[in-house]
């Protein structure tokens, strides 16, 4: 099972490791309720949940508990017409009104598969937590996080394609990303070690479309504000920087040979591994902390043998291409 964080932090359920949550899957799909989820291949049904604020789905209700709702009840309902099937699932926990959906196709009403299903949706219903009001930001910063990291995995995946194919404009510029990459994460982690805290500067993980995020030069300042690097390396990343827009920019217009982005290339991937031994040292330096993205509190247990199934199922929500697919199956985990 993978944990799934409800956007603004509300919730959390866990999902089997072969379930792949839609929304962000389908451009213009919003973030939103009804949030949708279904097995990564063979899917016969789609599973959605939703949550609402107790008190505008049922306002009788909240007032009779004014704490909240201590324990989680499904009452299972039908609701079909010619095509569909939906099997209703309605609930309430803490300060939240919960409803659970599984649609399927009428043409499977009797195959044993949908029976199956049903058995892993009550199964995903009752791990639901509802994260304290206190707690959300903190969630729904981890959530951010966390996507951070599998866009990192899965940029792995870019920079291997791009040196096996010896596409030297696609090294330099995953290069450059990764590099930006690294600073962010060793930002954050210097700014928690500084402040002994798990809150996350999530401005450095994250830039919604149409906002303004830091852009990588000024993660470079930020980097060398912090003592991540030294003057060498900020001159080193900022020289960098310049070969690179000239590349990808000003490729045709200049003088610039294809024989130079060889050179390029290995100044950006030999830079790339001094940066992320950069961020080693500050992620270990944490692992011993309680607080923090690598702590012993948040951060992932090193012993945990299905990491890197979870971390696969990751990458494959950012590809969403074939071509870079792994196969995952809930039960090796």
């Amino acid at each position: 099972m993978k944990h799934w964080t409800e956007p603004n932090g509300i919730l959390i359920i866990q999902i089997p490791i072969d379930w792949q949550y839609l929304n962000p899957a389908f451009k213009g799909e919003e973030e939103i309720s009804p949030y949708s989820f279904q097995p990564y291949d063979e899917s016969i049904g789609c599973f959605q949940l939703s949550c609402y604020p107790l008190e505008e789905l049922a306002p009788k209700v909240a007032n009779a508990n004014p704490e909240g709702i201590k324990k989680l009840e499904w009452r299972e309902s039908n609701l079909d017409d010619s095509e569909f099937c939906t099997r209703l699932y309605h609930g309430a926990l803490g300060d939240q009104a919960l409803i659970g959906k599984y649609i399927h196709d009428t043409k499977l009403i009797n195959d044993p598969r949908i029976e199956e299903q049903l058995k892993i949706v009550r199964t995903i219903l009752n791990t639901v937590v509802i994260v304290p009001q206190t707690d959300r930001k903190l969630a729904a910063d981890l959530d951010k996080s966390d996507r951070f990291h599998a866009s990192l995995a899965a940029s792995h995946d870019l920079l291997f394609s791009a040196i096996e194919s010896e596409s030297y404009i696609e090294i330099i510029a995953i290069a450059a990303n990764q590099i930006d990459a690294y600073l962010r994460l060793s930002i954050v982690i210097a700014k928690q070690i500084k402040a002994q805290t798990n809150d996350i500067d999530v401005k450095y993980f994250f830039q919604a479309d149409g906002e303004w995020g830091i852009m990588e030069r000024k993660i470079y300042e930020h980097a060398k504000e912090f003592g991540i690097i030294d003057d060498e390396k900020f001159d080193e990343l900022n020289a960098l920087y310049q070969l690179r827009n000239r590349v990808i920019h000003r490729y045709v217009i200049s003088n610039i040979k294809t024989h130079d982005l060889v050179e390029i290339a290995t100044r950006y991937l030999k830079s790339l591994e001094s940066t992320r031994l950069i961020l080693a040292t500050f992620e270990n330096k944490q692992a011993n902390e309680d607080y923090g993205v690598y702590g012993k509190v948040l951060g992932k247990n090193q012993n945990d043998t299905s990491a890197i199934q979870r971390l696969h199922a990751c990458a494959n929500d950012k590809h969403l291409l074939q071509r870079f697919k792994r196969k995952i199956s809930h039960k090796k985990t």
